[in-house]
């Protein structure tokens, strides 16, 4: 059973989120910010933390990063495939989105760097 399931942009703009249980996810998660995506650990793709283990997909194209969390004793084998294929579903239906939104930070970014 998946304990979290979360879509965030690397600036930290969470696009979507699921949570099992009631408990905050907060913490694990910035962990994983912090230990992985900001030091550009991205080759491991799994992370553990305390009870939880964390993997994680990067989409570097849209500057994405998508993260399933559950209990580290459980063995479960279809989070790789799970994230590959959500990977690609919300790629295919919000590339256009993803596009709009890219090329809007761009131009914000170049307009305050005047």
């Amino acid at each position: 059973m998946l304990d979290l399931f979360t879509i965030f942009s690397k600036s930290g703009l969470v696009l979507w989120c699921f949570q099992g249980v009631g408990e905050s996810f907060t913490s694990p998660v910035n962990a994983l910010i912090k230990s992985v995506i900001l030091q550009e650990r991205g080759s491991l793709e799994s992370f553990t933390h305390e009870a939880l283990t964390l993997k994680y997909k990067l989409d570097n194209e849209f500057e994405l990063v998508f993260v399933v969390a559950y209990q580290k004793f459980l063995k479960l084998s279809y989070v790789d495939k799970f994230l590959s294929d959500i990977q690609i579903e919300f790629r295919n239906k919000y590339k256009v989105s993803c596009i709009f939104i890219y090329f809007r930070l761009l131009v914000y970014v170049t307009v305050q760097s005047k």
